[in-house]
């Protein structure tokens, strides 16, 4: 036996903890792509009226503070920086549950086989 090589069961469990982390990377890259998609268009874009009247909805007590204490020092540019993070981090959290959601169906509806990378199985149907 070659005391380099590994026993087949720690071989196969390492195989099937790289597939693991694999379709784990897939799966983030995915959600990161699908996030950005979802930023761009008009549903989950942080600067449309709708979605700015939200944000600012939902904004908490320290974020207002903040933006009062920049306004009442005549910080402006400050201020607008400020809103700018906080509507943008609001919208991008929703698209980014949004894309969870999204990806994660699509994982779970997928063909088992390639987990919907493309195989004759897929075609099939």
């Amino acid at each position: 036996m070659n005391p380099y090589s590994m026993p087949c069961a720690v071989e196969s469990d390492l195989r099937r903890y790289m597939a693991q982390q694999d379709e784990d990377d897939r799966r983030d890259e995915a959600i990161d792509q699908r996030t950005e998609d979802l930023l761009a268009g008009t549903e989950y874009g942080p600067f449309t009226p709708a979605n700015l009247s939200e944000a600012l909805g939902e904004l908490d007590m320290t974020g207002i503070e903040a933006l009062c204490k920049l306004l009442t020092a005549g910080n402006t540019a400050g201020a607008g920086l400020a809103l700018n993070t906080l509507i943008g981090d609001y919208w991008e959290r929703a698209a980014r549950r949004e894309a969870e959601r999204q990806i994660d169906n699509e994982i779970a509806n997928a063909c088992p086989r390639c987990r919907g990378r493309g195989c004759r199985h897929c075609y099939e149907d």
